[in-house]
């Protein structure tokens, strides 16, 4: 009976071994031969001869490209363009014969006020090249603010909106929650220190309102991005900027009141729309999603200077990778590898940061400061180039650059530092939990979290964010060359919009990707339209060893159960390109950017 069993275990085994070989060996092909790293008879790369750039914003438009297999099957091997490879393809089809006009769908677009500045700047290059440019929406919000994608909307030479739509431009706002008295309700006491009083970050944990010198930054900041806002959009609108701020007093504005007061041009749906702009690129044009487009034209002509493309984007850790939580994190091993990778590479000439982090450890900060600050001695330029966010920590990575390149509405200061920790244990005790320690050493206790710092332990807290706060500061007003009075002006936690900002002496130039590139060209004394390639760093891996990486994994329970739900996910993606027995056609999916709500 026994040697039966054991026959009938062992035949299984191999069973699921010869199984396991084959949906390996499969998988193996599958992506072998599907992925876009692939010889150029995988992709398709011809683009026909008159097209209209058709650009839908709809997702979150990445600053890294994602190198996850699943995402790649998911997304019928179509690899949605990154914030600079949209920016590429803009500006590219600006110079191409083949397009004849730009349009545009904002039905559904999100994102920061900095990047639709960057956006808008595209937008405008294009339409200096002599091409017409229609941007339409089904409704600017729908029960809710859209702020943002109308200013990007205002970049077009026409703005469609379907009849029924709204006009959500109701300003731009900051909302918070404090958790004081919540926590204090179940027994947790948040313990926590500012450098200085401009530092709200710990407030929605220690405070139940918001403290008035946090109240006057923040409300300094949001009148600068509004500002910005209201000149731009009546600039682009011809129409007067008092007039401008009395609709937007009123809205939503419905569609026939957004007509009359000139903010759009035409009432139509969307198959109108798509047929003007089709008309307006010439005979026999078709509409060529960005994505495609992209992925079919080279970024430069011919020969270029080689720019190392660095981007720390998301919160800054000393080391981490991104996750389907968190899908951008700035890891300081992973930006310092690159950073040394950029400065061993003798084909690379520059470097380009490019920062949209709200900030984080400030030892991962001061990591990647200091790699800059090697690469400028090692005789390579480096432009920092913000985003909708560069503070605290991002604008640490970012002081030491050679040029400082930020939007207008870019966020970026808090020269501060906060911490504390947060005490449990009254919750423990409100619970029924006990707990106990032992401990040698003064302060063997000094960050948990079930003791309260006592006089001697509150002390030491403090005497370190003082010993960061100094150098911080310091490091800061030395890199932008200003004296202890103005860092002091600039500093103590204040955060600022871009064009604050360069008045207080914190950035270089207001703009973004264009202006980077200057900034690059004349660190490198090259001619006002040298081409330069932005080569990424680290390169993206291929997605079969992405793949091979996450099936690696851990050993043990995890590890496999890690390894059941990777390929669980795989054959899901697969599934429809192995029913329909052919790889799935390249490069037809839209573009879908858009990132944060800015309202």
């Amino acid at each position: 009976m026994l040697t039966w069993l054991r026959r009938l275990i062992v035949g299984l085994l191999a069973l699921f071994g010869v199984a396991a070989l084959i949906l390996f060996g499969g998988i193996y092909y599958a992506i072998d031969r599907l992925t876009p790293e692939l010889p150029e008879q995988w992709r398709e790369t011809d683009l026909p001869e008159r097209m209209v750039l058709s650009m839908t914003l709809t997702g979150p438009l990445a600053e890294t490209a994602s190198d996850d297999p699943f995402s790649s099957i998911a997304s019928g091997f179509n690899g949605q363009p990154t914030l600079v490879e949209t920016l590429q393809a803009i500006d590219r089809a600006a110079r191409d014969h083949r397009v004849g006009a730009l349009y545009a769908d904002l039905s559904h677009a999100e994102m920061g006020q900095a990047e639709a500045q960057e956006l808008r700047e595209a937008v405008q290059r294009f339409r200096a090249a002599g091409k017409p440019a229609i941007a339409f929406a089904d409704t600017f919000g729908e029960a809710g603010a859209a702020s943002a994608a109308y200013y990007l909307a205002t970049a077009f030479d026409e703005i469609w909106l379907q009849p029924s739509g709204d006009l959500g431009l109701t300003g731009i706002s900051l909302e918070f929650l404090f958790f004081r008295q919540a926590l204090s309700e179940i027994g947790v006491e948040p313990q926590m220190f500012q450098r200085h009083e401009y530092k709200g970050v710990i407030e929605m944990l220690a405070r139940e309102q918001m403290s008035a010198p946090v109240r006057e930054n923040y409300q300094q900041l949001v009148q600068s991005l509004f500002d910005r806002m209201v000149a731009d959009i009546a600039d682009a609108r011809g129409i007067d900027a008092a007039a401008l701020r009395a609709l937007i007093d009123r809205a939503p504005l419905s569609a026939e009141d957004a007509l009359a007061g000139k903010l759009v041009d035409r009432l139509a749906y969307i198959d109108t729309a798509r047929g003007a702009v089709l008309a307006r690129a010439g005979e026999q044009a078709v509409p060529v999603p960005l994505t495609r487009y992209a992925s079919a034209m080279p970024a430069y002509d011919g020969a270029a200077t080689d720019v190392a493309l660095i981007v720390g984007a998301g919160p800054i850790v000393r080391q981490a990778e991104a996750s389907n939580l968190m899908p951008e994190v700035a890891s300081s091993a992973r930006i310092v590898r690159a950073i040394e990778a950029a400065i061993a590479d003798p084909e690379i000439e520059a470097i380009l940061l490019r920062v949209d982090s709200p900030g984080g450890s400030y030892i991962a900060s001061d990591s990647i400061l200091h790699a800059v600050e090697r690469a400028k001695a090692a005789g390579k330029p480096v432009v920092a180039w913000m985003g909708d966010v560069a503070a605290s920590g991002g604008y640490f990575i970012a002081m030491g650059a050679d040029r400082i390149i930020a939007q207008p509405t870019s966020i970026t200061g808090s020269i501060g530092v906060a911490g504390g920790k947060v005490v449990v244990a009254g919750l423990l005790e409100k619970l029924g939990i006990g707990h106990d320690a032992i401990s040698v050493g003064a302060n063997a206790r000094l960050y948990s979290p079930i003791e309260p710092f006592d006089y001697a332990g509150a002390q030491r807290m403090n005497a370190q964010l003082d010993r960061i706060y100094a150098d911080f500061s310091g490091k800061a007003a030395a890199a932008r060359g200003l004296d202890d009075a103005a860092i002091d002006r600039a500093a103590r936690g204040r955060v600022w919009s871009g064009t604050d900002a360069q008045a207080m002496g914190l950035i270089d130039d207001l703009g973004g990707y264009h202006m980077a590139l200057e900034a690059l060209r004349e660190a490198l004394s090259l001619e006002p339209q040298a081409a330069l390639q932005l080569l990424p760093f680290p390169p993206r891996r291929k997605p079969l060893d992405a793949l091979m990486e996450t099936m690696r994994g851990g050993g043990g329970f995890f590890g496999v159960l890690t390894q059941v739900q990777t390929l669980t996910r795989l054959l899901a993606g697969l599934q429809p390109w192995l029913a329909a027995g052919s790889a799935p056609a390249p490069l037809q999916a839209p573009v879908q950017p858009a990132i944060g709500h800015t309202r």
